[in-house]
């Protein structure tokens, strides 16, 4: 019941979105996701310890602010996420560019293929999906989501411009 209940909420999150304007669906979704921040204390622990690991001369309020434009910026993913659908070859542009792309057809043109590492840094699956439609589809490494039903509705939508997911195997712990 829960996996349905959380896919319901998904489901229903992703048509809302997707349906508003970008403007503002970026910013119901920035504070979706800073109200989702206050409310699940494990993150906020989590986002401050990485980040006193990563950067032990920060001070708090630096610290803060880090995380306070982390959180924006994910609610603003959730919202380009959700309007994955609406975007096609011909409106991409407006939205993404592709800086850099002489690197890859150079590495494309030398028959070595190419591999990308962005980690969750800018708007990752946006410049995937963006990459495809620009005619140059991708295979992307995704650890499957716990909710299965989810984890099918997130790939659908990043499957739509030709991306295709290979997933990372779990660790079996003996």
């Amino acid at each position: 019941m829960r996996e349905w209940l959380e896919y319901a909420a998904v489901w229903a999150v992703l048509k809302v979105l997707g349906a508003m304007p970008r403007s503002m669906a970026r910013g119901i979704a920035a504070g979706v996701a800073r109200m989702i921040y206050a409310l699940l204390p494990k993150l906020r622990k989590t986002a401050e310890f990485n980040l006193h690991l990563a950067f032990p001369g920060w001070d708090d309020p630096r610290r803060q602010a880090t995380i306070r434009g982390m959180v924006r910026n994910l609610g603003w993913m959730a919202a380009e996420f959700a309007r994955l659908p609406r975007y096609t070859k011909e409106n991409i542009g407006q939205v993404v560019i592709l800086d850099g792309h002489e690197n890859f057809l150079e590495g494309q043109r030398r028959g070595k293929g190419v591999l990308y590492l962005t980690g969750h840094i800018g708007a990752w699956e946006l410049s995937s999906f963006a990459h495809a439609l620009y005619g140059f589809p991708l295979h992307y490494v995704a650890r499957p989501l716990d909710n299965p039903r989810v984890d099918d509705l997130v790939n659908r939508y990043r499957r739509l411009s030709g991306n295709r997911p290979v997933f990372k195997l779990s660790l079996i712990h003996i």
